[in-house]
């Protein structure tokens, strides 16, 4: 049985809803999850939800909760026995197979690295994001670890997304390509231009540049860029998003004609928002660091939470980490 690591305390609706989220997951595959957060209080949520699985959790006492805004380095040296450090401790030393948190991302990433440690040949470890296109999932990386990032950190995020996507969407060759300003191979700064040539000698089927305007049209299975980008790209989705729901409610309330064409167009929209939802995507993986660690977005909910853990699953299940390595190896 898979045994997982989970960070109840972490994310702006913790702990109701990453509760709420742990035990839908629960519900739906056999796996066993270590409850990690402050007992007293864990024991006290568990009783509002009558019938949660109790014979499949472990509590954890771990008193320290690290804030979403509270410094990465600060929290990995004070707060030893938080939610985020004892959790991975137990990936650590074998005793959960991965780790998950929607707590704060500096200090899931700092902490991930420096318990877990690097993979041989991985310099900088990514965030591999799972993200919606017309034609399916791709994978997105670095979505936010690394803002400075040399030639040979991209080149070793292709790879590693290389065999993420093959792992996680069983793509058999999946088409990696580097986000750029142009699909010319001379396009961009000094960083993309070193990136493609290192790229390109990479047993991979590398396919070349492309363009903020065809990312959600299906055109790459995985695609890469430093973790400045992908995490400004991520949020502006993200915005757009909301924009996209509001400007609708709003025209709902204009007049009863707008009212009457939302409702007409209400099952369409709905599949939309659906497919588009990051919450059906669970977590991302910190790909690179020697074990499962996954970072689901901070404003999770129970959907979310319970995509993020069976994510977790799914990585373990997998061997994700040592598939990545044996690949680097070679």
């Amino acid at each position: 049985m898979i045994r997982l690591a989970f960070d109840v305390m972490g994310g702006d609706f913790a702990p109701t809803e990453t509760l709420k989220g742990a035990y839908l997951a629960l519900k739906e595959t056999d796996i066993h999850l270590v409850l990690l957060g402050p007992k007293a209080l864990l024991e006290k949520e568990l009783a509002t939800i009558p019938d949660f699985p109790l014979d499949r959790v472990t509590l954890c006492d771990a008193p320290d909760v690290v804030g979403m805004g509270e410094h990465p380095a600060q929290a990995f040296r004070k707060k030893k026995n938080s939610s985020i450090q004892l959790g991975l401790n137990l990936v650590r030393d074998k005793e959960a197979d991965g780790f998950i948190s929607a707590g704060n991302t500096g200090a899931v990433m700092a902490t991930s690295t420096l318990t877990l440690g690097k993979i041989p040949g991985v310099e900088r470890p990514a965030i591999a994001t799972i993200l919606p296109s017309k034609q399916g999932p791709f994978v997105m990386l670095d979505m936010g670890s690394n803002v400075d990032c040399k030639p040979q950190h991209l080149e070793q995020f292709a790879l590693m997304g290389h065999f993420f996507s093959k792992l996680t969407l069983g793509i058999d060759s999946p088409r990696v390509a580097l986000l750029n300003i142009g699909e010319e191979r001379d396009k961009g700064n000094h960083l993309s231009l070193e990136a493609y040539e290192l790229i390109e000698k990479l047993p991979i089927q590398f396919i070349g540049n492309i363009e903020g305007k065809d990312i959600l049209f299906g055109k790459a299975d995985v695609i890469v860029c430093d973790g400045f980008v992908g995490n400004c790209l991520l949020k502006f989705g993200e915005g757009v998003s909301e924009l996209f729901m509001d400007f609708f409610r709003g025209e709902a309330k204009f007049s009863w004609i707008s009212a009457l064409g939302l409702m007409i167009l209400k099952p369409g929209l709905k599949r939309f928002i659906k497919k588009f939802d990051y919450q059906e995507y669970g977590g991302a993986p910190l790909l690179g660091v020697n074990g499962i660690s996954i970072i689901a977005h901070g404003k999770s909910k129970k959907v979310a939470i319970k995509n993020a853990i069976l994510r977790g699953k799914q990585a373990a299940e997998n061997q994700l980490v040592q598939k990545v390595t044996e690949a680097l190896s070679q």
